[in-house]
């Protein structure tokens, strides 16, 4: 069974396949389990359920949790969040991610991490440049890793800077690998 892990102070993105938990008995005291819409389960002491019962989180419904500790002075405690996520900050996907997942379905497929162009649309080009590749490259990475890491409950996030730095590094890469 996979268990969702909770890191301290990072949020996990959640979405529950039922809004109600099963109590179950433990070596370190009651937990509630959930089953989430990914297959994986959840434990949560009963506080934290009643937290999710009480903002009203339904199946299928994106919601936040997160695991805090706090500082009272020399003590530290830990404190459990629930945020209810508007469901309108989901965009559909854009052109741009659908070409992305496309492609690196294509080089996956490939298995030698070649792309072909087989198939365009009326206005894209027949080939790419290298740079246009090693930026296309950089963005799926990072949507990937972003995407890989909100399915573990770790947030990361790739700002322009990081994406660019990236792309450089698969062209000074792909450059390199033509000199040899």
């Amino acid at each position: 069974m996979n268990v969702l892990p909770f890191q301290l102070n990072v949020p996990a993105e959640i979405i529950l396949e039922r809004p109600e938990g099963t109590l179950v008995q433990g070596r370190y005291g009651d937990r509630v389990m959930f089953t989430l819409s990914d297959g994986r389960v959840m434990y949560v002491p009963p506080f934290v359920a009643n937290k999710i019962q009480s903002e009203g989180v339904a199946a299928g419904e994106r919601f936040e949790l997160c695991k805090t500790q706090i500082r009272k002075g020399n003590r530290r405690s830990i404190e459990w969040t629930v945020r209810r996520l508007d469901p309108s900050a989901y965009e559909p996907e854009t052109q741009l991610e659908r070409e992305l997942r496309a492609s690196i379905e294509q080089v996956a497929s490939n298995g030698n991490g070649n792309v072909h162009h087989d198939t365009h649309s009326d206005d894209s080009p027949a080939s790419t440049t290298k740079l246009e590749h090693a930026l296309k490259t950089a963005i799926s990475a990072a949507y990937n890793a972003e995407r890989y890491g909100a399915e573990l409950g770790y947030v990361v996030r790739f700002d322009a800077d990081a994406i660019k730095s990236m792309a450089i590094t698969v062209l000074i890469n792909m450059s390199g690998a033509n000199h040899r």
